[in-house]
């Protein structure tokens, strides 16, 4: 199911929990402020939370969990914290297998 291993995907984790660190540090920069504070801390959050259940239950569970929280998530959301969470797990599916977890095209029947 997993492409990496273990560390690899930690060491991802790693670097997209710096890229975070860095949004928050740069967002008061930014003409929106607290949008991207709340965007990227959200993200950060996320990867904390990764991080942690795969140190806890290993890469195949965590993946699992994560796809929880996925599809647990609105699909249209206009919150920002929402969208920051959203990214962050989209980024750790890449990470871990290469490609989103829902990898079909959408049929649109006319």
């Amino acid at each position: 199911m997993i492409a990496f291993s273990q560390a690899d995907i930690l060491r991802g984790l790693k670097h997209c929990l710096c890229l975070a660190k860095q949004d928050l540090l740069f967002s008061s920069y930014l003409s929106n402020p607290d949008f991207w504070k709340t965007y990227a801390s959200a993200r950060q959050n996320m990867y904390r939370w990764l991080r942690s259940m795969i140190l806890k239950h290993g890469v195949n569970h965590a993946y699992l969990l994560a796809i929880q929280r996925y599809e647990d998530l609105p699909f249209f959301a206009k919150e920002v914290e929402t969208c920051g969470k959203r990214e962050a797990l989209e980024v750790f599916f890449l990470l871990a297998l290469g490609a989103p977890p829902q990898n079909t095209p959408v049929k649109i029947s006319n």
